[in-house]
């Protein structure tokens, strides 16, 4: 090109033409320098890296190496070392990256230890103990653990179920009447136990005998005929009440202690929803744990090709876990919070009730006249509101479902000629109770306090009404069932899809314990079991037997509102008109 430039063009044309020739001239010899320094490379790629390394450290002995290198039995036992794997023929040479070092040749090399088909290198008997101790005692330690939780959940079944007579006399019991209907021979001899057994279960309301002398006595009734001022257990039982020591009352006025040891034993005693999980939780872990002690032994002894393969599927499987813990939080969340609400709903309709008892109570605490006729009427309006707050729990609390008339009879609250009636109610006895409340005011109260008193009683029976379909309304059949359907089946997966393993890594796979992803299945499908006990639990908010802490306890409503319709109905009467002025103005 410079050669053809014409004659025309200028000096300056020409020195830059002559620079450019000279500097693709320096270029193509740069380029052939590094193209003979790489062949060169490729030509001496392990030796002679090697032995410039080893000469600058002085303990590069490239013989010696060679002679190491064909003694390795297996491919995964080259990590360590400056030798590669040659697969095409099943041996260990010295070499790099590259290749095989001294021109040997090699169709399929393999230069890092994690690229082997199988992660086994042999070894004696005593490492082959190893690591089987290594791998298998985290699947040992679950088992261990489920075993013990097992075997301590069954301990305190067996001491707070029922007994076998027990709960005989349960099921012989006709709970439309209450009265027994024994249906085989052998319970029948239980017959004459069933009231005592009754009774002993909600001692704490039948335990005080109430006659009519006892009630005249009013403030003045000694102690010994009094109701009790404290019960078992509250109303409500909560954290607080729990965290008490021994001998320690809680005051509702302030914050209650938290102690966090408190806290776990009391989580952990029967029948909560995370103490019944335990067990399933234990056995989680012990499935996640031989699911990790498989994939560790098969990234050691599985050929690579298959070990993808298995990789694979297992992931599949874990892909459905997403979307079941999507599908799972939103029915747990919106389910759990409207249960809640519903329990909530359920504890304050108790409350509400005890106050439209309060109202009659103390509206009928208005026929004050100091006569036998006034006292006996005061004393069955007192009786008759006691028995409907009572039969409006028996139908939904165990302790008190199971009853028949004769306890009631023998406490006072009930006379024969009365349960003759009942016995014959169409649908409950609480029905005929409420007839006899209005009954009562109609004939013994007038103007303002009958309508005054008919009005509360129209509260009464609504607030029972509330009461019985509060405790009636479940989630529909398709919707629980589904519920229930996707948790289980997200709980069967968990162990067997840990979202935090990466299987690519081999290395990392066969070396790790796994303890964290152990235990993260346990948590999350304990956390899970708890939720749906918890929620199944809490559709029989009276039951204390199915759950002893959660459960509402209706005889300490009872206890409280009868105390109270008491004071109302048995006060001494007080001059309550304003004194005359002694001079007017």
């Amino acid at each position: 090109q410079a050669r053809g430039l014409s004659t025309r063009r200028s000096p300056r044309a020409l020195v830059s033409a002559s620079g450019a020739m000279r500097l693709a001239a320096r270029t193509r010899l740069v380029v052939a320098a590094l193209a003979a320094a790489h062949c060169a490379c490729i030509r001496q790629a392990g030796e002679g890296v090697l032995q410039h390394l080893g000469r600058e450290a002085g303990r590069f002995d490239v013989p010696a190496e060679n002679e190491k290198c064909g003694n390795i039995p297996q491919c995964y036992c080259i990590k360590g070392t400056p030798c590669g794997w040659c697969k095409s023929a099943n041996r260990s040479v010295l070499g790099s990256n590259k290749g095989p070092a001294e021109g040997d040749r090699c169709s399929v090399w393999v230069a890092k230890a994690e690229d082997c088909p199988t992660l086994y290198c042999g070894g004696t008997a005593q490492d082959e103990r190893l690591w089987w101790l290594h791998c298998g005692w985290l699947p040992v330690v679950c088992l261990i653990g489920w075993i013990v939780t097992y075997v301590w959940r069954g301990v305190l079944r067996a001491r707070h179920q029922p007994t076998k007579d027990d709960m005989a006399v349960l099921n012989a019991v006709n709970f439309s009447t209450g009265a027994a209907a024994f249906r085989t021979a052998e319970a029948a001899n239980l017959a004459a136990k069933g009231p005592e057994w009754a009774e002993a279960q909600a001692a704490d309301f039948f335990g005080t005998k109430r006659t009519l002398e006892s009630f005249r006595k009013g403030m003045h009734c000694p102690e010994d005929e009094r109701l009790p001022t404290k019960i078992s257990r509250p109303y409500e039982l909560n954290l607080s009440d729990l965290s008490c020591k021994p001998g320690e009352n809680y005051e509702k006025s302030r914050v209650g202690p938290h102690r966090l040891s408190v806290t776990v034993q009391v989580a952990l005693q029967w029948r909560t929803a995370l103490g019944s999980s335990l067990t399933k939780a234990m056995f989680l872990m012990f499935v996640a744990s031989v699911f990790i002690m498989f994939w560790r032994n098969a990234a050691r002894f599985m050929e690579k090709d298959s070990y993808e393969w298995l990789a694979m599927a297992t992931e599949e499987v874990g892909v459905i876990a997403i979307p079941l813990q999507t599908a799972v939080g939103m029915l747990l969340s919106f389910y759990a919070l409207n249960r809640i609400a519903w329990y909530w709903s359920v504890l304050m309709e108790g409350h509400i009730l005890q106050g439209r008892a309060h109202d009659l109570g103390m509206l009928g605490g208005a026929l004050k006249e100091d006569t036998d006729e006034n006292w006996l009427a005061r004393y069955t309006l007192y009786r008759h509101a006691m028995l409907t707050l009572f039969f409006t729990y028996q139908p939904f609390t165990p302790r008190l479902r199971f009853l028949g008339f004769d306890p009631l009879l023998n406490c006072g609250l009930l006379e024969a000629e009365e349960a003759e009636i009942l016995k014959l109610a169409h649908r409950s006895p609480g029905t005929v109770t409420e007839s006899w409340l209005s009954s009562w005011i109609e004939a013994n109260l007038r103007e303002e306090a009958r309508q005054q008193a008919f009005h509360a009683l129209r509260e009464l029976r609504a607030s029972i009404s509330v009461v019985q379909a509060l405790v009636d309304q479940r989630a529909p059949v398709s919707f629980e069932s589904l519920l229930y359907i996707v948790v289980y089946a997200l709980v069967a997966v968990l162990p067997i899809s840990p979202s935090n393993v990466n299987y690519d890594n081999r290395e990392a796979i066969m070396e790790g314990v796994h303890v964290a992803t152990v235990l993260g299945v346990g948590i999350l499908g304990g956390f899970y079991l708890a939720l749906i006990h918890m929620l199944r639990h809490l559709q029989a908010p009276f039951d204390h037997i199915g759950a002893p802490h959660d459960a509402l306890n209706p005889l300490a409503l009872m206890n409280n509102t009868e105390r109270k319709l008491r004071d109302y109905l048995t006060l001494p009467v007080v001059n309550t008109r304003a004194p005359r002025a002694k001079h007017s103005i």
